[in-house]
């Protein structure tokens, strides 16, 4: 009973949920990717191949950053519409 609850609960994926769905697999792929990344570095001394490693970590940053701020947003926006229905007219 409490399952079907909890389903009818969530229904659609509301666009917070789907947000941090997003934000969640973006940092868990940084994480995975930038591991392997790192080994890579450290197993080379070609200097071409640890450039190309260095463009792949700031890639991978620059997009996860890029979804940080994101979600930022979405929470400053959440809050401001919050306070704006709470202040005297």
């Amino acid at each position: 009973m409490d399952e079907k609850r909890s389903s009818e609960e969530r229904g659609p994926m509301d666009p917070t949920r789907k947000l941090l769905k997003v934000f969640g697999v973006k940092v868990t792929d940084y994480e995975a990717r930038t591991a392997a990344i790192l080994e890579r570095h450290a197993a080379t001394t070609d200097d071409a191949d640890r450039a190309a490693l260095v463009r792949e970590a700031v890639e991978l940053t620059a997009d996860l950053s890029h979804w940080l701020r994101e979600v930022q947003a979405h929470v400053l926006e959440r809050q401001e519409a919050v306070l704006t229905k709470l202040s005297p007219k």
